[in-house]
């Protein structure tokens, strides 16, 4: 009889997630059956690209295909630091998006709401792509993993979202002790080669700083919510510590320049 074997990787739901065989099992949420559905739909549109949904399993839990491949874990492996890795994801996520233009949800879906875009949007968006929620073949991003936060929002909140944990386009002191020093300028830099990855319109670039403090915003609530739920394993970010490096990224992207998402 095959053994379950735990995955690592998240916060949330350490130590909840578990491979057997050829398939991952994972905790069955109120908003799971729509996830399902809207990755039943990106395995039509878009093979490969993330997980397949199989359904439940005899103890409750999500049951998905296991994809095969390299997940970045801290501390961070050379490979996620490359250019090319930053280009390839740009291009995962415009596929992604693609892929998802003209889906309409079950009738009376819920979603998690706990990232969702405060603005709503046209499309289902990830809303939390990090290094360890993708999978890479040979150093360039493939498949992307862990659907919990998926919610309808726009596409720029995914690319700002992706863009703050992989760049990663944050305040330094936010940075894994993994990633590589970098100043504004290397960040920006970087930050360029995954938005002409993905083709950001230059709308879109205009609208990046305003949306990244969108998305702090909303990234702050989500722990200090989960702080307050008693989840302990959030309980760093009410340390001093934690709250300076708040307060860090927020005064951060208050002076974000207007033109800092613009090429040329």
């Amino acid at each position: 009889m095959e053994q379950e074997i735990p995955l690592a990787g998240g916060v949330g739901n350490a130590g909840q997630v578990f491979r057997l065989g050829d398939t991952v099992r994972r905790p069955w949420r109120s908003y799971t059956a729509p996830t399902h559905a809207f990755l039943a739909h990106l395995a039509k549109t878009a093979p490969g690209i993330a997980p397949v949904p199989v359904g439940q399993d005899e103890r409750g839990r999500e049951v998905l295909s296991w994809m095969p491949g390299d997940v970045a874990l801290p501390p961070f492996p050379a490979w996620s630091f490359t250019d090319q890795y930053l280009s390839s994801l740009g291009r995962l996520l415009r596929r992604l998006h693609d892929a998802a233009e003209g889906w309409q949800p079950p009738a009376g879906s819920v979603w998690n709401t706990e990232l969702a875009d405060p603005e709503g949007g046209s499309i289902i968006v990830h809303a939390d792509i990090c290094p360890e929620n993708i999978v890479a073949h040979d150093g360039s991003a493939a498949a992307v993993l862990d659907w919990e936060f998926a919610a309808p929002g726009r596409p720029l909140w995914d690319v700002v979202s992706t863009a703050r944990l992989c760049v990663p386009f944050t305040h330094p002191s936010r940075h894994d002790p993994s990633v590589p020093p970098m100043d504004m300028a290397e960040m920006r830099r970087r930050l360029l080669v995954f938005l002409a990855g993905y083709g950001l319109s230059e709308e879109d670039r205009r609208a990046f700083p305003r949306v990244v403090d969108q998305r702090r915003q909303a990234g702050e609530l989500f722990v200090l919510g989960r702080v307050a739920a008693g989840q302990t394993a959030f309980g760093r970010w009410v340390t001093p510590q934690g709250r300076a490096q708040l307060a860090a990224e927020k005064s951060w992207v208050a002076e974000l320049p207007a033109d800092v998402a613009m090429e040329g």
